[in-house]
């Protein structure tokens, strides 16, 4: 029964729908930060500035495995660029949320100061309006259901791995 599932698997990551898919649902996390920002006024911190870039570069990831699926090359590129991706985005949503518990807690928190994005990339200058931080980390300013964006994003984040778990697992089961 293991062996068919991720035979499946292995078969649906060779065609080009689900790496669009992939990529449309990270597309549409990134358009729902901005309404967050621009519609709700809930601005950017340092970390939400990176866990934007890693989203996009699962949006990424998905372009590319949608490119040409069947060629194996591409398709572990694809999954390399979409774990990198998302484990970038895991790790600062992690970070996130432990200053979230800190203020939450009355302590000091704070995110180091914003590096900026490397010369060769550098996405605060090119698009401010969506890598500009411009909010303190820790500090929430919109809940639903009494929990944080980082904590949405968070969940959002974990179901993205699942199937980027099961799609590398697939990869090394060998045709029978």
């Amino acid at each position: 029964m293991e062996k068919i599932l991720f035979k499946s698997i292995k078969s649906l990551s060779m065609r080009r729908w689900p790496w669009l898919l992939l990529c449309i649902f990270s597309v549409l996390l990134e358009c729902f930060a901005l309404f967050m920002q621009h519609a709700m006024g809930v601005e950017p911190c340092n970390e939400c500035i990176y866990i934007r870039a890693g989203v996009l570069g699962i949006a990424a990831s998905g372009l590319i495995g949608a490119v040409a699926p069947r060629i194996l090359i591409l398709r572990w590129i694809a999954l390399v660029v979409w774990l990198v991706a998302l484990g970038w985005s895991l790790y600062r949503a992690n970070l996130l949320l432990s200053l979230e518990q800190k203020v939450r807690e009355g302590l000091e928190a704070g995110c180091g100061r914003f590096k900026g994005f490397p010369e060769w990339m550098p996405l605060e200058r090119w698009l401010p309006d969506m890598f500009e931080p411009r909010a303190m980390c820790g500090v929430v300013d919109w809940t639903f259901l009494n929990q944080s964006v980082t904590f949405w994003i968070w969940i959002a984040l974990c179901g993205i791995a699942v199937p980027a778990v099961m799609v590398l697992i697939a990869q090394t089961q060998t045709e029978d």
